[in-house]
C-alpha cells in the first residue's frame, strides 16, 4: 500500500477512514487521539486530523511554526474567543502563541507549518474567523464557477488582468466551492506549489485519481499535471498550498475529458451520497482504457509527461523552479531570532 502521508507524489485516499492514535505532535495537540494525512520532511510541515477531547486545553507558543485548525464539528476557544463548526483558529509562528480550550470536545483539521514565509505583522497575528461569515471571492478572474472564502490571512488575489499575488507568501488556506455541474474538461498544473484538496461536502470527480465523497484528500505536488474534474452536485472543499498558486494555471489538452465527465454525470444517481472510490476501482477507469483517443495520447508526447518540470522533457513555456521548488525552500529556509 502506498504513503498517503507523501506529498512529493500524488496521493487519494480518505482522512475519515485513517486509523486513529495518540498525536506524537505538533506541540497543542500532542497527546490527542489523531492520524498524520500529509507531511513534508524537509521543513517539518504536516496536516493531520484530531479528536479534541471535552474540557481539552492546550497552548502553542508558537516559536517554531504556525498552527491551524480548521472545526469540523464541536468548539474551540483562543485567548476565550470561543468557535464552532466551520470555525478556524490560527496561531501564525512569531506573534506570541496563545491558550486554547473546547468545552465539548471538536472533530478538526489541523495544519502546522515551520517556517512559513508570511506577511510580517500587524498584517499576520492571531486569528478566530467563522467562514460562514467571510465573504465569497471569485477565485478565476471572469468566472463564477470557482469561489472561495479565505482562512489564512492577508490571501491578495489580483484583479482580472492584472499580476499580483494568489495567496499569501507562504501559500493559501481557502474554503472553497465548485458549482454544480462544473466541468473542466482540460488537465492543469501549477508552477509554484503543492496542493491539498479535502472535500467537505457534495462531491467532485477527477479522472485518473478518483471519485471524491465526504472525507476525501487528493494531493497534487508542484509540477503534477491533474484533472480534469467535474462536479454534479457542487463541491466544498479545503485546498491548502505551500506557497501562492498563481493564475493562469497552464492548460494541456486531454482526450475525450469532457465526454468523460458527462458520462459521469449520466450514470451518477441523485438518491445517495456519492461515495469515496479511487480511480482503479471505478468503472470509467476502465471505459477510458478502452478509448483508442486516450490510449494513443497516454502512449506518446504529452500523455507520458506528467511532471511539468525540465527533467522530464517536456516543453512548457514557464519552468521557474520545477518539481518540489517550494518543499526544498522550506526545508532549507530557517527563521532568525530577532536580536
Amino acid at each position: 500500500m502506498s504513503d498517503h502521508t507523501r506529498r512529493d507524489v500524488p496521493g487519494f485516499y480518505n482522512f475519515l477512514a485513517l486509523g486513529r492514535a495518540l498525536l506524537d505532535g505538533p506541540e497543542p495537540v500532542a497527546g490527542v487521539d489523531g492520524a498524520l494525512m500529509s507531511r513534508d520532511p524537509r521543513s517539518g510541515a504536516r496536516t493531520s486530523v484530531v479528536e479534541i477531547p471535552p474540557g481539552w486545553r492546550g497552548r502553542s507558543d508558537a516559536h517554531d511554526a504556525s498552527f491551524e485548525l480548521f472545526l469540523l464539528r464541536g468548539d474551540v476557544a483562543l485567548e476565550g474567543e470561543r468557535v464552532g463548526a466551520s470555525g478556524y483558529i490560527h496561531l501564525p509562528q512569531g506573534c506570541g502563541g496563545g491558550e486554547l480550550d473546547s468545552q465539548s470536545g471538536a472533530l478538526a483539521l489541523a495544519f502546522w507549518n515551520p517556517n512559513i514565509p508570511a506577511f510580517p505583522y500587524p498584517y499576520t497575528r492571531n486569528r478566530t474567523l467563522r467562514a460562514w461569515q467571510q465573504p465569497w471571492i471569485d477565485s478565476v478572474p471572469g468566472s463564477h464557477g470557482v469561489r472561495h472564502k479565505s482562512l489564512r490571512l492577508p490571501d491578495p488575489t489580483p484583479p482580472p488582468g492584472q499580476e499580483g499575488f494568489d495567496g499569501g507568501p507562504g501559500g493559501y488556506l481557502r474554503f472553497q466551492f465548485i458549482e454544480p455541474g462544473l466541468i473542466a474538461a482540460d488537465e492543469h498544473v501549477h508552477h509554484e506549489c503543492f496542493e491539498e484538496i479535502i472535500l467537505l461536502a457534495g462531491d467532485c470527480f477527477l479522472l485518473n485519481e478518483g471519485q471524491m465523497g465526504l472525507g476525501s484528500v487528493v494531493v497534487h505536488p508542484q509540477e503534477w499535471y491533474h484533472a480534469p474534474f467535474v462536479s454534479r452536485s457542487g463541491a466544498i472543499i479545503l485546498v491548502h498550498t505551500d506557497a501562492p498558486m498563481g493564475f493562469p494555471w497552464p492548460p494541456r489538452p486531454y482526450p475525450n475529458g469532457a465526454t468523460r465527465a458527462a458520462e459521469w454525470l449520466d450514470a451518477t444517481p441523485w438518491d445517495a451520497p456519492t461515495p469515496h472510490v479511487p480511480w482503479a476501482d471505478h468503472p470509467l477507469a476502465a471505459l477510458q482504457e478502452a478509448d483508442p483517443a486516450y490510449r494513443e495520447w497516454r502512449a506518446g508526447g504529452d500523455g507520458r509527461r506528467r511532471w511539468g518540470d525540465a527533467d522530464t522533457g517536456t516543453s512548457v513555456p514557464f519552468m521557474p523552479g520545477g518539481r518540489d521548488t517550494a518543499s526544498r525552500f522550506r526545508g532549507a529556509w530557517t527563521r532568525k531570532d530577532e536580536a
